[in-house]
């Protein structure tokens, strides 16, 4: 597995949240074997919200350099959709610095990854299958999280850009 300085910061310093997350919100439902469909469109609400807060900023500087982030919250709308349930559109947009994206782009693309793994498990519920709301967790191409970290490792940042990155995947909750 690829390690450099930055990409050890990210881990230690999200570890805790991303932990909390599994445990204590509406995701540590997407965990259990079986999910009601009121528990799957929490957390389908849940990532649209996430989704379209960060999005926006992490497109803006992310589609100007070698890394190209693909927009994913239309999958969730379309989950959304496919089981009635109309997204909420007028999300507040986040604002933040081109580091600060590179942070919450962490916190997406591992978001994606573990969608892969949960893919498997929701599948199996019928009421998901049927429907055909699986596009986010369905998202996650070849390479898409090793395409991330090698360009992350190539980023010649400073310390205290460092610092924002990190910054930006902690506030990307």
């Amino acid at each position: 597995m690829t390690s450099f300085p930055l990409l050890n910061e990210l881990r230690t310093k999200t570890q805790k949240l991303h932990s909390k997350l599994e445990q204590e919100s509406c995701f540590a439902d997407l965990m259990k074997a079986d999910i009601s469909y009121g528990q799957y469109v929490a957390a389908l609400n849940s990532l649209n919200t996430f989704l379209a807060t960060l999005e926006p900023a992490i497109e803006a500087y992310l589609t100007k350099s070698d890394y190209v982030y693909k927009p994913r919250l239309w999958c969730v709308q379309s989950d959304l959709e496919a089981l009635g349930h109309p997204p909420v559109l007028d999300t507040p947009r986040r604002t933040m610095t081109d580091t600060e994206a590179i942070g919450a782009a962490y916190v997406i693309e591992g978001s994606t990854l573990g969608g892969k793994i949960l893919h498997k498990r929701l599948q199996k519920q019928d009421f998901i299958a049927n429907a055909n709301a699986l596009s986010y967790f369905s998202f996650y191409k070849e390479n898409t999280w090793s395409d991330y970290i090698n360009w992350l490792a190539k980023q010649s940042l400073s310390p205290a850009e460092n610092n924002e990155v990190c910054a930006g995947a902690i506030s990307a909750r």
